[in-house]
């Protein structure tokens, strides 16, 4: 006899087609999600995308009979690198990070004394 799947689980695989991965895009339908633990009406999910393998944690809290996704635990407002439609400017060279690396190595004081200058 096959295993009975659990009905937040499958609520939650019927609602990731209409989501997106935030690396590659992919929507999550085809996308791994694994029940991590629960306690007092609300459960830890483990979503790993189908097609690039990225991971995060959903946190999902319930109201009665009702599932609501609130939050995620990590990586919550993390933009995806490809994400550089709102960035001005041209991206940083290699010489400019190593520049901003030897500053910073170097710099002894108050961040707000680092970022007037």
């Amino acid at each position: 006899m096959g295993r009975m799947e659990d009905p937040i689980l499958e609520f939650l695989r019927s609602q990731a087609r209409n989501y997106r991965c935030r690396v590659c895009g992919s929507n999550h339908k085809g996308s791994q999600l694994r029940k991590i633990g629960n306690h007092n009406n609300k459960l830890i999910v483990q979503v790993t995308c189908g097609r690039c393998r990225d991971s995060f944690f959903l946190h999902v809290e319930f109201a009665g009979s009702i599932v609501n996704a609130v939050e995620e635990v990590t990586r919550v407002a993390a933009p995806s690198p490809r994400d550089t439609d709102g960035i001005d400017g041209d991206p940083l060279t290699h010489d400019e990070v190593l520049d901003a690396h030897q500053r910073l190595a170097a710099f002894n004081g108050k961040l707000t004394d680092l970022l007037s200058e």
